[in-house]
This record gives C-alpha cells, structure tokens and sequence, in this order.
C-alpha cells in the first residue's frame, strides 16, 4: 500500500508544460460540443479552460516562481508535505498564469477558480465565448465541468433540544451522551481515556456551510482553534451556516460533555463551504478541488468531506459508473494529488446502495479513504454504497457507523438529533485519523490508511464491495507499529538482490511471484496468514542468476480454497529472506 506519490507528480507536471502547435485551436471535448450545439451559443455554461503552461519563462523566472510559491505555505504545510517528499515546489504548485486568466475575463466571461494542480481555471461563459476562447494560442483545451455537487444527504434526521440523559458507561474518562455507542464501535472512547484527543492536528471540512455558534464548537472557537474558514461559492472570508455541516463537523470534533463528543474534540480546524445551496446547476466540482489546493497551503492534516459528485438531470453535466475509475473526475483527481501531498483523505461513499458500482466521486480516488457506513453493532447499512470501482478496485476502504449518530442539529445552538448516512461515518473516521496522527505525526497518509485497513474488524476476510476491510478499530490502529508492521511479518523485509514482486494482486484465482537471484541456489516460497500460520509450502526450487518466477494458485497445502484476506508470501533463497503481502479478493 505504499503511495504512487513520485508517478502523480510527474503526471500534474506534464500538465502543467504542455504546449499547443502554433496555429491550432484548442480542443472541445465532446460533451461540451453537445451541450452548446443542443442548447444555442447565447446560453451560458461553466467550463475547465486548460492552459499550455503557466506563464513562466527561463531557468530564472522558474527559480524565483517557486520560492515565491514556498512563501505562500505555513511552516506546517511544508513540515506535512516532506513526510511524502513533497516539501520542493514544481510547476504543479505555481498559480495559473493571471494574465491568461485576465484575457478570457475581458471576453466577458466570469472567472471562478483558479486550479494550479491541473493548470486550468473554471469559468462561465457563453457558447460563443467558448469558440472565441478557443483560439487563444495559450489554451489546450475546453471542457464542460461535468457534476454538481451531492450532498450526501442523511437517509434520516431527528431533532431534539432536550439533553438526554448520559448513555455511557462512568468507567471512562468523558461523559459521552448519547455519542457514546458511535465512538464506542471503533475504540475511539478507549483512546480518549488513554489521551488522545487530536491535539495539534489540523482537519478540514467541506460542507455546506456550518453553525458556527452552536454549542457544539463553543471550546474550539474559545481556544482559537478554528484556524481558517473560507466559503468557496460567494469568495467569502467568512462561511454561511446550514444544517449538514454543522451535523458533520460535530460528529468529528464537537465537545459538550454529557451530550456530545466527537472523536478529534482537541483537535484544529478549518472549514469551507463547498456546495452552493442556492441553485442545482453543474457548477460545484470546483469549489472542492479549489477547497483541496487551500487546504494544502495551510498544512491541513486530514480533509473530512461528505460531498460527492455523480449525477445530474442530463446525461451531458453527469459522471456514468466508467468515470469512477480513478482517473477521470476532477475531485477524484485532486483527491489523488492531495494524498500524494501528505493529506489523508476521507470521502463518503454514498448513500445510493445496496447496487454494486453505487459509489460517488471521488470515492473512487485511489490512495484516500472512503468510506462506508454501519448501525451501532457494525453491521453494513443497506444504503451505504457499493464498490468496486470502474477498473475493479476494492471500495469502501474501512466503514463507522453511520446509522442513527447522535450530531449537533443547526436549529438552535443547543439543538441535537439523530441523523444516518454515509456522510455520518465519514467524520467519526477523519476523527480518527486526527488521533491517529497525534501518536504518530510523522506516518504518511499511505501508513494511517494501512493502519486502519490492516486492524479493522474484517481484515482477515475483506471484501471488494460491502464493508472493505470492515469497522475501524482505532486503538489497534494507533498501535499497530507497536506490534509489528505486519509486511514484516514472518520474516524481514526483502533484499535488495530478491526484489519480490506479485503480480496480479489482490488476487482472485493465482498470483505470480517473481524474485531475482544474484547467485543460482535453492529457493523456497511459504504463505502465511495474518496470525502468521503457515498455510501453503511450494516445492524447494533450483533458481539461477536473474529474474524467477513461483505460481501459487490461492489454495493451502491440502487444496482448500482460501477465503479472502491478507497472506504473506516469504521467499528464501541467496541467504535472504523477503516477504510481500498479497491480497485474495474473490
């Protein structure tokens, strides 16, 4: 599971340094060619103006560009990015070229956001505007911005202004109230007796605006840790309040004992309103990708975001189920970039279940964690959305409760209720990672997901569509280093002259293993299951120099057929040993 992080940042550079022929007109994708041949050139559209590069000229130019960029990070972003070697700044990281920017505005067309990540910038403008844009000798292409953006909406929402008696037990530290059983699922209350409360972290969340004077959020506002807020549909310093995000944010760090709190309750915060509540028109994708780039220069630690972005009432400004593949929508790609950057990600994956493929973007996004939901005694929800993804990945990746959570309702201030959904879950697990980090501050996002997936309730058996790797178990995430990396696990990692690799993996059926001699010697291979018994012994083989190759068809040693899970694979030969995990997902 470790993070792809030097591939996507080669891919945003070639983004950011191609360059269109003279002479050429920029692409228009196809869905934006339909849009304005159905509707007329008068109409206006939001659309992703891609640029050739960004404006910058000569070894020089480059060199002062990027270290005026660095200024514009906190100390704690830079300090987050080294953890992923990321710290240095590229072309990916420069800010669009204003200049560009400028000459469309003069076009008449009304500028959004600027996307440095995907050297591209989001606009309304005309049809006619759109061709007229087109010539520009310094744009690459036109694109229809596809998805408006879905609030993953509770399947069920209760409000109550009476404090309800204490619910849990007197054994542990806090007085929980009725947010006890939330907690408790995924060992968050045994944390919090052992200290941990996400002191130091920063989590930001994306929503729809949040009450900021509730009760809730009284001890974050009165120790000066909401740190930045920013609502990206009016370009306001301040954000709008409204219900969903009020719920959500309390649910991750709200803090009133004997009623309510949240997993990260010490936690630091920044909040951005992402969806514009006011209209249901395409437009909203940009505002989180917008959000992300934020979120990164001031060195947020952990994003929560229980938006998602699907469908529309046309075909043409929708994402279809071969979009979530990874690669395609544009939050799904920020997502992606965001992790590479040193920010663990959590996204909802929906509420539209229990059809296979249900799941939203970006929960697609490789590297991040989406997240799904289950009642209080850890069963799956039926309208928790389903994986995999379009190109077979499993999804969810871990799951929380989401069915009836107790969360602060925006009502009044000292209002609460029940509320279920995707997007409940999600905030307990941000939460989550926010302790996570607190005892391990230098993991990478690559490590806290590894974590929470390799000591979750079904990480023996995990399947590709339904609980993933199952309910969080947070304590044993926390000390999963502790008790051992389980890659290493029965043996020490490979040697450099090993060079372990499997292919395919998960695995379904049979894996290839293939390893490189430096010497010719006997080699054995042994699989192991996650306690670390020995499940399968291939026969002893005479390997010579160069690369080789074991087959090993998923089955133990008395040909039964194993179940779904994590297995070891350990190789022995050139007086090394080397282990590989693999994964059966049948």
């Amino acid at each position: 599971m470790k993070p792809t992080n030097r591939l996507i940042l080669a891919g945003c550079i070639l983004w950011g340094m191609s360059v269109v022929s003279a002479g050429a007109q920029a692409m228009l994708t196809e869905r934006l060619k339909t849009v304005i041949n159905n509707n007329g050139t008068e109409e206006k559209f939001t659309v992703l103006v891609y640029f050739t590069e960004k404006g910058v000229s000569g070894k020089e130019d480059l060199k002062n560009a990027l270290e005026q960029r660095r200024e514009q990070f906190t100390p704690r972003a830079l300090k987050r990015r080294a953890k992923t070697q990321a710290a240095e700044m590229t072309v990916v990281d420069l800010p669009v070229c204003s200049k560009y920017v400028d000459r469309i505005m003069k076009l008449g067309a009304i500028h959004r956001h600027s996307l440095n990540w995907f050297n591209a910038a989001s606009f309304e403008m005309t049809g006619n505007q759109v061709k007229i844009c087109q010539k520009l000798n310094f744009v690459k292409s036109i694109d229809l911005l596809p998805a408006r953006g879905k609030r993953v909406k509770p399947e069920m929402e209760t409000t109550s202004q009476n404090l309800p008696e204490a619910e849990n037990p007197k054994a542990h530290l806090l007085n929980y109230g009725l947010s006890h059983a939330q907690l408790h699922l995924s060992t968050i209350d045994v944390c919090h007796d052992s200290g941990y409360s996400g002191s130091g972290v920063l989590v930001a969340m994306f929503d729809n605006g949040f009450r900021k004077g509730h009760q809730a959020f009284d001890s974050i506002r009165a120790n000066g840790r909401l740190v930045d807020e920013w609502d990206f549909v009016t370009n306001a310093d301040t954000v709008a309040w409204d219900a969903h995000g009020t719920g959500t944010w309390s649910l991750a760090g709200g803090y009133v004992p004997g009623q309510l709190v949240g997993p990260a309750y010490q936690a630091l915060w920044a909040i951005y309103h992402t969806e514009d509540m006011s209209q249901e028109m395409p437009i909203e994708e940009d505002h989180w990708a917008a959000a992300l780039q934020r979120a990164d220069s001031i060195g947020a630690d952990v994003v929560s975001s229980s938006l998602g972005y699907l469908d529309f009432d046309s075909s043409h400004y929708s994402y279809s189920y071969q979009d979530l593949d990874g690669n395609t929508a544009i939050s799904t790609l920020a997502a992606r970039h965001a992790a590479a950057l040193g920010i663990v990600v959590c996204d909802a994956m929906g509420n539209s279940g229990p059809s296979l493929g249900s799941l939203i973007a970006p929960a697609d996004a490789d590297s991040i964690l989406s997240i799904g939901a289950t009642d209080s005694l850890g069963n799956i929800s039926s309208y928790s959305s389903r994986g995999p993804t379009y190109d077979g990945r499993s999804k969810p990746e871990v799951c929380a409760q989401g069915t009836l959570t107790w969360w602060a309702n925006w009502i009044a201030t000292t209002s609460y209720g029940r509320a279920t959904g995707t997007s409940c879950a999600t905030p307990l697990v941000s939460g989550a990672c926010a302790l996570i980090l607190e005892a391990h501050p230098d993991w990478t996002p690559m490590q806290v997901r590894e974590a929470l997936m390799m000591t979750a309730s079904r990480s023996a058996d995990p399947d590709s569509t339904t609980y993933g790797w199952g309910v969080i178990n947070v304590w044993a995430a926390i000390n999963y280093a502790e008790t051992g990396d389980l890659e290493q696990k029965p043996g020490p990692p490979a040697g450099l002259g090993l060079a372990l690799s499997c292919r395919p993996n998960p695995l379904r059926s049979g894996t290839t293993i293939s390893f490189t001699q430096l010497k010719p010697g006997s080699v054995k291979l042994l699989i192991y299951d996650i306690t670390g018994r020995l499940i399968y012994q291939a026969p002893t083989i005479y390997a010579s120099t160069g690369r080789n190759y074991f087959y090993w068809n998923g089955l133990a040693s008395s040909g039964r057929l194993l179940g779904n899970g994590v297995y070891f694979c350990r190789v022995n030969g050139d007086g090394q040993t080397g282990t590989l995990k693999v994964t059966i997902v049948r």
